[in-house]
């Protein structure tokens, strides 16, 4: 059963090396070279992928939790694998290691690289890196029930979805499951392609002067929350507020609940101002903004004006997962650096294409704090913890405290596993905190100003599993090494 969906998988994953293809044929790039780069990992899919469904397929009547979950684990190592392939067939990284980080920091849009000269690499593999970003920000399993819904019956349960859109339950939007997932990946488009048209007038009359081909590469990182840019100082390279502008709103679209996206584009507007979620978004923005803004203005760092651009554009990159970057926050003051890395634990809302901890689960966290000490005051009181009007259980609260705790511990095990390769302590703590969130950049050497590339390959793959479970939300991939979730 895993893998005759995984065969599914690998058949909606090869549409994507299209796009590549199409920009190495655009900027008249070796024929050889883009055969072997985007042609091979083509054929790798195609024919995986029908042998699977050939020699695996049978009608399932029900798919069980564990194997749900366990097939969009496997399929996100395995797509991030073959995907790693054009960076070693361009000769862009030469390290097997180096090109499944990369890959696998594209396709769970964390952003953070290992790669030095953005501007020199063909257009080809800065559309390769922009398009395993796209994908991977709705989630390619989500893209298989979508697009090839009819291979897999009805049997692809909420579950899958679920893994790829966290959250409490998944929101269905259409009566079935695969009308929901074209609905998301409509929202998803019509996103791309407003903010790609947006970006590109605005990034007209900047100077240095955005073309079109990076509008799109810029679009399609930041409405899924990736980051990844086609230069080395990112955002920064152009130096324009009114581009920072518009990523911003197309950073918090990525950001937010794409249920209440698909609400307000059937015209309630209110939605956004009725989801407590959303308006703790809003507050935790504007608390990290005015935070920030005041520690840049009193040191003197830079004028009123300007503290709040830099303060605005990186707390909103920051708390969506992005990682854009348009300023060095690594010289920033102590108290700002981490103040940011607060808001990468913090992470976005649920049902985003963002990641870290997620605001849901921080604001039931501090409400359970808040019954705490309720319950300590008022002995015989009864209180619950509640999400708007909806009373939470002891069941959701108990699973939202575990959650948090294994991601915290994760984070502790894996920042200790680093810093035995030699890196130094807050390398070590940003960047495990950044990759399992999903953000990119983090502090000391591996900064926005900096890569990834001095890491040793020990430490890139403890990061790259990190990325891994973070985009998972932990369970499917704890699911994959579990022996009981295999047998019958």
């Amino acid at each position: 059963m895993i893998l005759d969906g995984l065969g599914v998988v690998l058949l909606a994953f090869s549409v994507a090396f299209l796009a590549p293809i199409w920009a190495g044929v655009w900027y008249h790039e070796v024929a050889g070279k883009l055969f072997m780069a985007y042609g091979i990992p083509i054929v790798i899919c195609l024919v995986l992928g029908l042998l699977f469904r050939y020699y695996f397929h049978e009608q399932f009547e029900q798919v069980r939790t564990g194997e749900a979950l366990v097939l969009v684990s496997l399929g996100w190592l395995v797509i991030a694998a073959i995907g790693a392939i054009p960076f070693l067939a361009l000769g862009v990284l030469k390290s097997p290691i180096d090109a499944f980080f990369e890959s696998m920091s594209g396709f769970t849009t964390t952003g953070a690289t290992v790669i030095v000269g953005l501007e020199w690499l063909p257009k080809s593999i800065l559309m390769w890196r922009a398009t395993i970003q796209w994908v991977g920000g709705m989630g390619i399993i989500v893209l298989s029930v979508a697009v090839l819904s009819r291979f897999l019956g009805g049997r692809m349960k909420p579950l899958m979805m679920q893994a790829e859109m966290p959250g409490h339950q998944v929101a269905r939007m259409a009566p079935r499951l695969a009308q929901t997932a074209r609905l998301l990946w409509a929202i998803y488009i019509l996103f791309t392609v407003t903010g790609i048209a947006a970006l590109a007038i605005v990034g007209h009359y900047s100077s240095p002067r955005m073309g079109l081909f990076d509008a799109m590469c810029h679009v399609m990182t930041a409405l899924p929350t990736g980051g990844f840019s086609s230069y080395d100082a990112s955002v920064g390279h152009w130096n324009s507020p009114a581009i920072e502008f518009v990523l911003i709103v197309i950073m918090l679209l990525g950001g937010t609940n794409f249920v209440l996206h698909y609400k307000a584009l059937g015209g309630d507007w209110r939605a956004f101002l009725r989801d407590p979620e959303f308006r703790f978004f809003m507050l935790v923005i504007a608390f990290g903004v005015v935070f920030i803004t005041g520690d840049l203005a009193v040191r003197n760092v830079y004028t009123l004006g300007e503290s709040f651009r830099y303060s605005s554009f990186h707390v909103v990159s920051v708390i969506t997962t992005t990682g854009f970057a348009s300023d060095n926050f690594n010289l920033w003051p102590v108290s700002s650096q981490l103040m940011l890395l607060l808001l990468m634990l913090v992470g976005s809302m649920m049902g985003s294409t963002g990641g870290g901890l997620k605001i849901a689960r921080t604001l039931i966290i501090l409400k359970s704090i808040r019954v705490m000490l309720l319950k300590s005051i008022h002995t015989r009181g009864v209180f619950y913890v509640k999400i708007g009007n909806v009373k939470l259980s002891d069941e959701q609260v108990s699973h939202t405290t575990t959650y948090v705790m294994s991601y915290l511990l994760i984070i502790g095990g894996a920042a200790l596993l680093v810093t035995m390769t030699g890196a130094d302590l807050v390398t070590s703590i940003s960047a495990t905190v950044s990759c399992m969130g999903n953000v990119g950049p983090g502090l000391a050497i591996v900064g926005p100003a900096t890569t990834y590339a001095t890491l040793t390959g020990a430490a890139k793959l403890v990061l790259s599993l990190l990325m891994w479970i973070g985009r998972l939300e932990i369970l499917g991939c704890l699911l994959l090494f579990t022996p009981s979730s295999w047998k019958e």
